[in-house]
């Protein structure tokens, strides 16, 4: 059965074992390590510091023998950990409690960052005794060898995207097919609401995802209440109090607005990734739902479901309020921040473009209106 998903599936601990002597001899991955460690050190360090770099690597990867090792030890325990240390005030959860950490479950989140999303709600969900579940990508991602090695170790399958119509509904069933043996398997999933992040914070989930779970489940499972059910599908609210990508998702929503598109550039990807990871993020809460139960009758419940869950749950901070009363210029939630938060919030983007710094306004004032509009 694997071979079949050989396109779509992530490597096997036997794949793993030949990708980390890989990625250790990789001078991208080496630089980028450098860059985010030592930001300011001078060029003629560098190759020092990269020896050092990639020694210090392929120490840490010796004993790792296993995936499941490598996401526990070197992404969770030192990566991610570090990331947060050194770009986040705090990292707070709720709603573990409802779950048995001896089931699996789909979660469903809301997307803000390309990587950091399913990374915190994997460690999260390992700190507190479940298996880190399967994550899907989508195939876009896959900018560079590197990049597609990182992803397809942390247990992630693939989505393919942009596909001419009858391509695309072989891929979806053929994706399908893999979740579902995934779930079978007892295994966990994590997968974004939609495609893409949702650059002007509005949070809605796409009826397409729930149709392609039960796409290749129609003539075994005819009951699509009981399926949805059976899934144990689990809505996830992830709220930053900064996004450090705001600034770029501000410019291009700007130039959609403008000139009526945006042309993607072949980095663009990679340098929202870096962003995403280096930036800062203030606080960071993540809020887990219990999982759906029977009643609907069609993916648009489904999907209504979903955001009702993680439009109540989503953490509102300061920078959203304040966001708010900027973009609508009143004083409506001045109860909610303090004048130097405010005053430290606008010292923050002085240097945009007035049109652009709305636009970012209105990015994070956005989650307070799915939150009033209570869908």
């Amino acid at each position: 059965m694997e071979d079949k998903f050989h396109d779509i599936r992530p490597f096997s601990d036997e794949e793993f074992n030949i990708v980390k002597k890989r990625l250790v001899k990789n001078p991208f991955l080496i630089s980028t390590i450098r860059t985010m460690v030592w930001p300011r050190i001078p060029e003629w360090l560098n190759s020092g510091a990269d020896f050092m770099i990639r020694n210090g690597l392929r120490l840490r990867l010796a004993g790792i023998k296993s995936i499941d090792d490598f996401q526990k030890k070197i992404l969770g325990e030192h990566l991610l950990k570090w990331v947060l240390d050194h770009s986040a005030e705090e990292l707070t959860c709720s709603g573990l409690e409802k779950l048995d950490s001896k089931k699996n479950y789909i979660f469903i989140s809301n997307h803000r960052d390309i990587a950091l999303d399913s990374a915190i709600i994997d460690y999260l969900l390992h700190k507190a005794g479940h298996r880190v579940p399967f994550i899907a990508f989508g195939d876009n991602l896959l900018i560079n060898e590197m990049v597609e090695d990182l992803i397809r170790i942390n247990k992630a399958f693939i989505v393919k995207r942009n596909l001419p119509v009858k391509q695309q509904l072989k891929a979806l069933k053929h994706l399908s097919e893999y979740i579902n043996l995934i779930f079978r398997d007892q295994e966990s999933i994590w997968i974004a609401q939609r495609e893409g992040r949702a650059k002007d914070g509005i949070d809605q989930t796409n009826p397409a995802i729930i149709k392609m779970f039960h796409l290749a489940e129609r003539k075994s499972q005819p009951d699509f209440s009981a399926f949805v059910k059976s899934m144990r599908i689990v809505p996830v609210a992830v709220s930053y109090e900064r996004d450090p990508c705001d600034r770029l998702k501000a410019r291009e929503l700007h130039r959609i607005k403008q000139k009526g598109t945006y042309s993607k550039k072949s980095k663009d990807d990679l340098v929202a990734m870096a962003c995403g990871i280096s930036g800062y993020k203030g606080n960071i809460h993540v809020s887990f739902s219990k999982p759906l139960g029977e009643g609907f009758c069609n993916e648009k419940e489904v999907a209504l479901a979903i955001d009702r869950e993680i439009h109540q749950n989503y953490r509102l901070w300061p920078s959203n309020y304040i966001a708010w009363d900027l973009y609508h210029d009143s004083d409506r939630f001045s109860d909610q921040y303090r004048p130097e938060e405010k005053e430290a919030f606008l010292h923050d983007y002085e240097n945009l473009k007035s049109e652009i710094r709305k636009v970012l306004f209105g990015i994070y004032a956005a989650p307070i209106l799915s939150k009033e509009s209570g869908e």
